[in-house]
């Protein structure tokens, strides 16, 4: 069974544990959840707030989206648990992996299999 990362997923879990790089945007997240919670992130942090599933979900809703149930529990699993140390370790390369797919460069992340 392949184990690959989802590099959009590793990112926003990444972003989550402040430990990706500070040059990202939304528009390098192809799933809308991923965007929704980019964006809210971004202004949570700007406003120095303590980031939390809870304090996502209202910024969210305050900037007009609406996130499905699936994607409310997969982000609170992300909030709570800490990334595998494979995604700690790799998140420089896996934030360019997402911005090199942005703009639509050769994106190489077979290392990170399992």
């Amino acid at each position: 069974m392949c184990n690959a990362l989802s590099p959009e997923k590793a990112v926003i879990w990444s972003i989550l544990h402040d430990l990706a790089p500070t040059d990202l945007r939304a528009t390098y997240f192809t799933h809308p959840a991923y965007r929704v919670w980019f964006e809210a992130v971004s202004a949570l942090r700007l406003d120095r707030v303590e980031i939390s599933a809870e304090t996502i979900h209202a910024t969210a809703a305050a900037l007009g989206y609406v996130v499905r149930e699936i994607d409310r529990r997969a982000l609170q699993r992300m909030v709570r648990i800490a990334p595998p140390a494979r995604i700690v370790d790799n998140a420089q390369l896996l934030s360019q992996a997402l911005i090199d797919r942005h703009h639509g460069r050769a994106v190489h992340i077979e290392g990170l299999i399992n």
